[in-house]
C-alpha cells in the first residue's frame, strides 16, 4: 500500500512530539483517567512510537503494558520501556481476553473499510473488560488533490469522522459506558483565517502539503520522500518562534478536539 511509505519513514516518527505538546498530554491524561481501576494488563494497539505507553510509565503506572504496531520505523523509534510487538490491528497475535484494557488512540480513523470492522472485532476479542478509543471529534478533514493522478485524499490519511452518535455500538460485545471531550485552546481569530487561506491556496494550486504520499498512485511529495525534515535549528525556526510569541498574546477559545470513548464488556 502506498500509504505505508508514510508510516515506514523515520521522519514521520522523528516529528512526533506527543510528550511535549500540552494538548496531547491532556488527551493522554484523560485517557489514563478513564482506565478502569481493576485493570492490570493493558495493550495499546497502533501505538506508534509508544508515546502513550511512555506517558503511563512516567506516571509510574502499575499496569503491565504492551504495545502493538505495524510500522518497523515506529518501533525502532520507540519512546517507552514496554515491549512493542510488530503486528496488524486486524489480526492481533494474542489470545482471547488476554488484556484487561485495550486502547486505540488516534488509530481507527485511519483504517480502510476492509480493516476497520475486523480491527474492532479483534480489539473486542483480546479485551477482557474494557476497550478505550480516542479519535478526533467532529473533524473537518482537510482534503488535498494529488498533482499526478488527481486523487483527492486526506494528507494524514483520516478516512472517517466521529461524534457521540457514530461511537455508539462500535465495539462488538461491548457497550458504550462513557465519553469525554478533550478540549484545547485555539486562537479563534487567526486560526480560522489561516485555515481559510490555506484551503484556498491548496485549491488554486492543487498542491499537496509536504510529507505525504498519494494512496492511489504513490506519488511522494516534499521532504517525506527525501527523508529530510525541518529541524528546530533551521532558518525558519526564528520566524516560528516569533509567531508563537505573537499567538500567545491573541485571544483564545476552548475547542473540543478529541473524544474518548470507554466501552465495557456486556455480561454473558
Amino acid at each position: 500500500m502506498a500509504e505505508a511509505d508514510f508510516y515506514e519513514n523515520p521522519v514521520t516518527w522523528d516529528l512526533e512530539r506527543y510528550l511535549g505538546d500540552e494538548g496531547e498530554r491532556k488527551r493522554f491524561q484523560a485517557t489514563a483517567d478513564a482506565i478502569v481501576e481493576h485493570s492490570e494488563r493493558l495493550l495499546d494497539v497502533g501505538t506508534g512510537n509508544g508515546a502513550f505507553l511512555s506517558f503511563l510509565e512516567h506516571l509510574s503506572s502499575p499496569l503491565h503494558l504492551r504495545g502493538l504496531e505495524r510500522s518497523k520505523a515506529a518501533i525502532a523509534a520507540a519512546d517507552c520501556q514496554a515491549e512493542i510487538v510488530e503486528g496488524s490491528i486486524d489480526a492481533l497475535p494474542f489470545t482471547d481476553r488476554s488484556f484487561d484494557t485495550v486502547t486505540a488512540l488516534e488509530v481507527i480513523e485511519h483504517l480502510p473499510r476492509g480493516v476497520y470492522s475486523k480491527a474492532l472485532s479483534e480489539m473486542a476479542r483480546v479485551a477482557d473488560s474494557q476497550v478505550l478509543i480516542s479519535v478526533p471529534y467532529k473533524e473537518r478533514r482537510l482534503m488535498v488533490v494529488c498533482p499526478e493522478c488527481g486523487c483527492r485524499f486526506s494528507p494524514i490519511y483520516h478516512l472517517r469522522t466521529f461524534d457521540e452518535r457514530t461511537l455508539q455500538d462500535l465495539v462488538p460485545g461491548f457497550e458504550l459506558d462513557r465519553t469525554e471531550l478533550v478540549t484545547t485552546e485555539v486562537h479563534w481569530l487567526l486560526t480560522g483565517l489561516a485555515t481559510r487561506i490555506r484551503r484556498l491556496r491548496d485549491r488554486l494550486e492543487g498542491r499537496i502539503p509536504v510529507r505525504t504520499t498519494c494512496p492511489q498512485c504513490a506519488a511522494v511529495v516534499g521532504s517525506l520522500g527525501t527523508r529530510s525534515a525541518a529541524r528546530p535549528t533551521d532558518p525558519g525556526a526564528r520566524r516560528r518562534s516569533l509567531r508563537s510569541t505573537v499567538l500567545s498574546w491573541m485571544p483564545k477559545a476552548q475547542h473540543p478536539h478529541w473524544i474518548i470513548a470507554s466501552y465495557r464488556r456486556i455480561p454473558a
